[in-house]
């Protein structure tokens, strides 16, 4: 009983250490998920800005995001899905990212639906409110994977999010996009590169 009580702080500290190489490891099956998404979004913010510039988007732009944007989750569940079959691994710091991810894109489905739909803000605040809660989720994420890097990402978020605060209208579409490209899509390349010099994946 006694040796229970003293191996007691020292096994919680080996799942805490366990926790934090699990963390580490996770980091490696996000990056295919920032691309797709970067690159998804990129593309419907460029194409909706240039449907309000030939006067298009008041008929089509809705129906852009209503279509792609379902279409996205459904694809970037089938591209985890696949992952996690291949891959084969599940940790307790993989979950809890899992988690935060899924509740942060069906908050930014709220963001970027309910919130114009009922009146409670204009569709051009849709891009700051979502960088907003990017920021909250890079950070999160980062710290998870103590990556200070990626955590550090946040703060670029919620720079750009100011930004199209205080300055509203079409050009928010193209400020977020660039912020897509440079805060998401070339981070996930990054971790990618960084799986493929990842001495553990190289012994598995």
């Amino acid at each position: 009983m006694e040796n229970n009580r003293n191996n007691g702080p020292e096994f919680e500290l080996a799942v805490i250490r366990k926790i934090m190489e699990d963390s580490r490891h996770t980091v490696e099956y996000n990056g295919i998920h920032f691309i797709f998404w970067g690159v998804l979004v990129t593309f419907c913010l460029i194409t909706n800005y240039f449907m309000i510039l030939d006067g298009s988007a008041d008929k089509y732009s809705g129906m852009l995001w209503a279509i792609l944007m379902p279409l996205g989750a459904v694809a970037d569940f089938v591209i985890g899905w696949k992952l996690g079959e291949k891959n084969k691994v599940s940790t307790f710091a993989g979950r809890l990212l899992g988690s935060l991810w899924l509740a942060s894109g069906i908050a930014m489905f709220m963001f970027g639906f309910l919130g114009p739909i009922s009146g409670a803000y204009k569709p051009v605040f849709i891009s700051p409110v979502i960088s907003t809660a990017l920021g909250i989720s890079y950070f999160a994420s980062g710290s998870i994977q103590q990556l200070p890097w990626l955590r550090n990402l946040a703060f670029g978020w919620w720079a750009g999010a100011a930004l199209m605060f205080f300055w509203p209208g079409k050009q928010t579409l193209l400020v977020f996009a660039v912020m897509m490209l440079f805060l998401q899509v070339i981070p996930g390349f990054i971790i990618n590169r960084n799986r493929r010099k990842s001495p553990e994946l190289k012994q598995a």
